[in-house]
């Protein structure tokens, strides 16, 4: 058995993390989770910026593995990952600190 097997990352460009960042589905009690959520906190499944060890392994591409990870996507300047507590991660524009940064 394998450790690790980590998802090849993802490049989002502008027009992508605009929509992600206005998306907010709305769930079957009609509640809707804060805009932008991106990797819920309370999923039992691998989510971006995670990594999941499975009991008993996982099989990926035909190889058994331990634990599997999905990378953040790289994403434009303007654009920044927010941890939101008891939700998860979150995408946002990127405060003016952050722009100022990267300058």
């Amino acid at each position: 058995m394998k450790e690790l097997y980590t998802h090849p990352q993802e490049t989002w460009d502008k027009k992508k993390c605009e929509k992600m960042s206005r998306y907010a589905p709305q769930d079957h009690w009609g509640n809707r989770p804060p805009k932008g959520i991106i990797a819920p906190s309370g999923s039992a499944y691998v989510q971006y910026g995670h990594t999941v060890r499975w009991n008993g392994g996982k099989i990926i591409d035909g190889e058994l593995y331990e634990a599997e990870h999905l990378p953040l996507p790289v994403v434009p300047k303007t654009y920044e990952f927010v941890p939101l507590v008891g939700w998860g991660t979150r995408i946002q524009p990127a405060t003016e600190k952050i722009r100022k940064h990267f300058v």
